[in-house]
């Protein structure tokens, strides 16, 4: 089974975005780069990096092809 640098790339930035999502209140990295935002701030670009990820997934998805 052949994995393209697409779904690695999709799948990276899905764990990101679920990272962000349940970890950005106890992470001070997160509160950091966000900069003290609210918690919706962070579940906003965690579903968003979530979205981009699983677009790039589907879009390798062989039965596109």
């Amino acid at each position: 089974m052949e994995t393209s640098i697409m779904a690695i790339i999709g799948i990276i930035i899905f764990f990101i975005g679920a990272l962000i999502i349940t970890l950005g209140r106890t992470l001070n990295i997160l509160r950091f780069f966000f900069g003290d935002r609210s918690m919706f701030t962070q579940m906003f670009w965690g579903i968003i990096f979530i979205c981009i990820g699983l677009f790039l997934i589907i879009l390798d998805s062989p039965q596109l092809r």
